[in-house]
């Protein structure tokens, strides 16, 4: 189960009521996994600095995944997120903090179990 899970210092009212259904098909295709097991979560109104700069929209991520977090892909990954929290809250790319973790399946639980 992918999950994003993204903290911003916008408001909630300044982020779209379906950014976290759209950003999906994204991680799907970028990530390579199916749409129905990634989770995304975001949190407004957080106290973020760049650079000793708060007053700017800004975001930080991280993305957990059960493999599939590589080199290559994760570049694809940040450009195509980027882009979309750009278009949809108007973040920044250079305001846009992404981290990627590979996580191991019994790090992972869902339903009362871990997958691996």
């Amino acid at each position: 189960m992918p999950c994003l899970k993204i903290l911003t210092n916008l408001p909630k009212n300044k982020i779209p009521n379906e950014f976290v259904d759209k950003i999906i098909p994204i991680l799907a295709k970028t990530v390579g996994k199916p749409a129905n097991v990634f989770v995304c979560v975001i949190a407004p109104d957080c106290s973020i600095s760049f650079g000793g700069d708060q007053t700017k929209p800004g975001a930080v991520a991280t993305l957990e995944s059960i493999g599939n977090i590589d080199a290559n892909r994760n570049k694809m990954v940040v450009k195509e997120v980027s882009k979309f929290i750009t278009e949809q809250m108007g973040i920044q790319p250079e305001r846009f903090f992404l981290t990627f973790y590979d996580v191991a399946n019994y790090n992972v639980g869902i339903s009362g179990t871990t997958v691996g």
